[in-house]
């Protein structure tokens, strides 16, 4: 499946009312587009909401962005970042208030979101061909159909327990089983409602899909390129907080010749990581 139709998405979104693009993306997104963004009216639209503000500074001022000063004003950070940078950051920061609410369960999965996010953009840098902002905005949004799951089916959480116990079954075989829809497919149409790329949105639907880099099924080869770097970025997410990936160990080596990557450059990705988190 490469994509959905507009009959199957009306009937996979039985009950889950799908957030709209914020008007802020969607004008930070005209800006990105143009050839000379306003960089001040940028500022601006970010410098109103103090909500947002607050959370872009704080990640902006990260470990993972290693700038060598501190910056303090939105003005700052949108110089100093540029509009790709900012809109991925703002995407993540706008998607996690929608959804997290005090929900400490979510709040740690957005907390994953990003650190897969930082990742990926790392590793991007490492694979020729794989821009690292998109990888950026793919970490953020690849699992985002999740929050949406666990809203709209109480017994979600069961869910995710059953599907951590198969080793070789996707979660979205059992979300498909249990709930005749999956977060990769809400994710894809949650991305298409916003507006995103064909990129991104596909490489969502599909970033379970495995069989893609075995099967005849035709798709981009940024989109495969992306998957893969996403499965990998998770993984050194997974082992940087020793926690087990089971796809991971059953598909790492064609993970890695996919994107063309030695096991000694992810030992250094892994590193760095390690460093970022613990500095």
């Amino acid at each position: 499946m490469s994509t959905v139709s507009k009959e199957a998405a009306e009937k996979l979104l039985a009950g889950i009312k799908l957030p709209p693009r914020p008007s802020i993306l969607a004008v930070l997104m005209t800006e990105r587009n143009k050839a000379n963004p306003d960089m001040r009216k940028i500022s601006g639209m970010i410098a109103r909401d103090v909500v947002l503000s607050a959370a872009m500074l704080k990640t902006v001022n990260s470990p993972y962005f290693g700038l060598r000063r501190k910056i303090d004003s939105i003005d700052q950070a949108v110089m100093t970042l540029g509009t790709d940078s900012v809109f991925n950051i703002l995407s993540g920061l706008v998607l996690r208030t929608m959804n997290s609410g005090n929900n400490t369960q979510l709040t740690r999965f957005w907390d994953n979101a990003e650190n897969t996010a930082f990742v990926a953009a790392l590793i991007a840098k490492r694979v020729p061909g794989i821009p690292h902002n998109i990888a950026y905005t793919i970490g953020l949004f690849h699992d985002c159909g999740i929050p949406m799951m666990m809203t709209r089916f109480p017994d979600y959480k069961e869910t995710l327990k059953i599907a951590e116990s198969f080793q070789d079954r996707t979660i979205t075989k059992t979300e498909d089983d249990r709930h005749s829809t999956n977060h990769a497919t809400i994710g894809y149409l949650l991305s298409k409602n916003w507006n995103l790329s064909e990129t991104v949105s596909l490489t969502i639907l599909h970033h379970h899909n495995l069989d893609i880099f075995v099967s005849e099924e035709s798709l981009p080869e940024e989109v495969c390129g992306l998957v893969a770097v996403i499965q990998i970025a998770e993984a050194i997410s997974d082992m940087t907080q020793m926690r087990e990936n089971l796809t991971w160990k059953k598909n790492s080596v064609m993970l890695l010749e996919y994107v063309g990557l030695s096991q000694q450059e992810l030992e250094d990705i892994t590193e760095e990581v390690m460093q970022i988190r613990n500095p």
